[in-house]
């Protein structure tokens, strides 16, 4: 009887063991995610207003946040 007690507990304590380290590794790839999901920011070169690149119009190696001062800066 005292073996099956001592089994027991050794196998909660490893499932509590596995638990934690499964835990750990969830919240490091969350965090990582979430790093991955912030966009770099990229200034217009006419207004100077900082926008996502991803939205940003690119022209010549330039960033504009909208075709009218892209189309402003080319005159």
């Amino acid at each position: 009887m005292a073996q099956l007690l001592r089994i027991i507990i050794i196998l909660i304590g490893v499932w509590l063991v596995l638990s934690i380290i499964k835990r750990a590794l969830a919240s490091r790839r969350k965090s990582r995610s979430h790093q991955a999901a912030i966009s770099k920011m990229v200034a217009c070169d006419h207004c100077g207003t900082h926008v996502p690149e991803s939205e940003a119009i690119r022209d010549d190696g330039r960033h504009y946040c909208s075709e009218e001062h892209q189309k402003q800066a080319r005159t």
